[in-house]
């Protein structure tokens, strides 16, 4: 028979707590039971069998009116599941244990969301994981390759969301990063954009192994959790690109002079394009000249390794056409020959490259890049009469031999100012237009070409 509340406030203390248990219903009910405790409060109990072995669950402090504990409506209710879940196991089911076990896999799962939300607070978005791969280009890579990686990433995730964390970039997203790209023709570019964004998956992944040895500038605590490369799978927009021949004639060499003296482009930008086809140097390289590299008295251009491309130092002798360009060129900053507008680093390449792309469309050239200026030198001197050995020298191509690793900084600067020379001879007269009188004899055979011993 159920204890009522009157019984319950009439019980006394006693000097050890003592047991108060309804009548048992039946013997897979469990029982409810008060303890008194010698301070007079009231504790209820659950009491059930396992094994023939009591067992107890405290379900509360009685208190009439439920401010300091809890009613005896509400112990009965609590009872009355116990006593439930006591029967659902038909007395062999310890409910103590099970919800010691319940309890604890509720912490865990705790934990766990906890874990979760440590780790969504710490991982690192698609945006962090480009900014951290330049970061690293820029210190571990060569300059063309920081240069164009982020000028493909600025250029062609413009419109993408770099907000989704990186490991929730899928080959589906990274196939709509292609997708305009190919849709606008310029596969080439796509096959570029495609390795730069595995490297940098490739990258993140191999940053965050066991036993890296990578060096990372990377935001403090900010992790990417990459386990496998989206682009993986992917294959190239271009599957066979063509080798890089484009030239131009000395036709067009002719005609894009002319169009260059008389477009409104940037000087800065103009001389580092005439200065290309002076020098046949790389625009990375010009780009970034600085005075203190340019000695006009000795007439000579002096890359330093850390902007070489093969690391090593890089002597360009400067003919008349390329000295009187760079003499004439603005100082608009103390350092920086062809300084950006922001006054902080030097004109990027791709900016360059746009230029040149709508130079040529607006004076009627088939359409190249500045990097076809290198090649155009290398092809119309060679035409020239320059040899091939003298021209990689120019050019600063790395040779495997020994003595190309072991090389006096000065050498072969005669022959490489002797066969500029005989260049500047023969640009000057495709850029006045009286090339044709050479037919297809190369220069040298009708200019005088003093050998150094």
């Amino acid at each position: 028979m159920a204890i009522t509340t009157l019984e319950l406030d009439a019980l006394k203390p006693k000097d050890k707590p003592y047991l108060i248990r309804e009548k048992q219903r039946h013997k897979l009910d469990g029982t409810l039971a008060f303890k008194v405790l010698p301070s007079g409060v009231i504790d209820a109990y659950f009491i059930y069998y396992i094994d023939r072995k009591e067992k107890q669950i405290k379900i509360g402090r009685y208190d009439k009116k439920g401010k300091n504990g809890i009613t005896l409506k509400a112990i009965h209710d609590k009872y009355d599941e116990l006593s439930e879940e006591y029967q659902s196991g038909q007395g062999g089911v310890d409910i103590k244990v099970k919800k010691q076990q319940e309890d604890a896999a509720k912490e865990r799962e705790k934990q766990e969301q906890a874990a979760l939300e440590r780790k969504r607070q710490l991982q690192g978005s698609f945006q962090q994981l480009i900014d951290s791969y330049i970061d690293y280009a820029h210190i571990n890579m060569s300059k063309s390759y920081y240069t164009s990686a982020k000028g493909a990433f600025a250029l062609n995730l413009k419109d993408f969301d770099v907000t989704i964390k990186a490991d929730q970039i899928t080959q589906e997203d990274i196939r709509a990063i292609l997708r305009p790209i190919r849709q606008r023709g310029a596969l080439v570019m796509a096959n570029r954009m495609r390795s730069y964004l595995s490297a940098a998956f490739a990258w993140a992944i191999e940053l965050e192994s066991e036993d890296t040895g990578l060096c990372a500038p990377i935001a403090d605590n900010v992790k990417f959790f990459i386990k496998v490369n989206p682009v993986l799978g992917i294959g190239k927009p271009l599957k066979k690109e063509s080798p890089a021949d484009r030239f131009l004639t000395e036709l067009e060499v002719h005609k894009f002079w002319q169009a260059l003296d008389a477009s409104g482009m940037h000087i800065h930008r103009k001389n580092i394009l005439k200065l290309m086809l002076c020098t046949g140097a790389r625009v990375e390289a010009l780009a970034g000249l600085r005075w203190d590299e340019i000695h006009l008295n000795q007439r000579f251009i002096h890359i330093p390794p850390i902007r070489s491309k093969n690391g090593l130092d890089w002597i360009i002798p400067l003919n008349d056409i390329g000295a009187d360009i760079l003499s004439t060129t603005p100082r608009l900053h103390d350092e920086l020959v062809f300084p950006a507008e922001n006054g902080i680093e030097p004109l990027r390449a791709d900016g360059i490259n746009q230029a040149t792309r709508r130079l040529c469309e607006q004076s009627g050239i088939a359409v190249f890049t500045p990097r076809d200026l290198r090649r155009t030198f290398k092809t119309l001197s060679g035409k020239a009469g320059i040899s091939k050995e003298v021209r990689d020298k120019i050019q600063n191509h790395a040779l495997s031999d020994v003595s190309t690793k072991h090389y006096d900084l000065y050498d072969y600067f005669d022959e490489k100012y002797e066969a500029l020379k005989l260049w500047n001879v023969a640009l000057s007269r495709i850029i006045d237009g009286s090339y044709a009188e050479f037919g297809l004899k190369p220069v040298a055979a009708v200019l005088p070409f003093k050998k150094t011993a």
